[in-house]
């Protein structure tokens, strides 16, 4: 079966920026399957070069490396797969991020960087396929409990810090030799040998109890943590509010409580 619902909604937080680099995809039928879904935000930084480029190109990727996978050129200083135990479509939508970035340099763009966050929603198999690199981050509501399905790679994560030290970087005032915040991305070629696009990934089973998914970027989760989003989602949609406005829901709360960044937020039913 498709998504029961799918809410989106972006806002540039014009008090805050002046400009809007975040893109979010919503792709149903993935792959021509109606029971596969695709859900991302790319949050980019140094303008919208990075963004634009992967706003299609990451889910082609991912698509075209699990119908017929290709070797991927070694990157330096990337640590090895999370474990030789991962799943094809793991494995795939890895060599799809690392792919993605490097035909991001062959494309010249050099200056502009992104943060990702991706799921692949195969209910037929009854999984989650989650990724991200960077901050931008997902979370699943399942009955009473949030889990979340990605990892935050912030500058001052002490693995991150130990993986830049030891290919000679730094970190300074909780940043990538002092200029980002994050420590793995897509782009931002000039310090690729310490921010690295190698996703994180994880595999999650449906279950029955299992109610939504919110996907978005950093925006959101600076000012409001997992399980308060869930929770607002679910006061949300239980006080008789039109689920498609849920995102748009978080996105003025996110404003609200001192967001100063581009906000994009995807809720989807299961």
């Amino acid at each position: 079966m498709p998504l029961s619902g799918v809410s989106d909604h972006e806002e540039m937080n014009p008090t805050k920026r002046n400009t809007m680099e975040d893109v979010h995809r919503v792709t149903k039928n993935f792959m021509g399957f109606s029971e596969m879904s695709y859900l991302a935000v790319y949050d980019g930084h140094g303008g919208r070069g990075l963004v634009d480029f992967m706003e299609t190109r990451l889910e082609q990727n991912i698509a075209n490396e699990i119908r017929s996978p290709v070797q991927i050129p070694g990157s330096e200083n990337t640590p090895p797969p999370q474990s030789p135990e991962m799943s094809n479509t793991l494995l795939a939508i890895e060599r799809a991020y690392l792919l993605t970035d490097i035909q991001s340099r062959q494309a010249g763009i050099m200056a502009s960087g992104a943060t990702a966050v991706s799921c692949l929603v195969d209910q037929s198999a009854k999984k989650i396929f989650a990724a991200n690199c960077g901050d931008a981050r997902a979370v699943l509501c399942r009955s009473s409990s949030t889990l979340r399905l990605t990892h935050d790679h912030k500058a001052d994560d002490p693995k991150e810090i130990s993986r830049i030290e030891s290919a000679g970087g730094f970190v300074l005032r909780n940043r990538v030799l002092g200029i980002l915040a994050v420590a793995r991305s897509f782009g931002d070629h000039g310090m690729k040998e310490f921010v690295i696009s190698r996703p994180y990934l994880s595999e999650t089973d449906l279950k029955d109890d299992d109610e939504f998914i919110v996907v978005a970027c950093d925006g959101l989760w600076d000012v409001i943590s997992d399980d308060e989003c869930t929770d607002l989602v679910k006061k949300y949609t239980k006080s008789g509010a039109d689920n498609t406005a849920a995102a748009q829901m978080l996105v003025e709360e996110s404003m609200a409580r001192g967001s100063t960044d581009n906000i994009s937020v995807i809720v989807a039913w299961l």
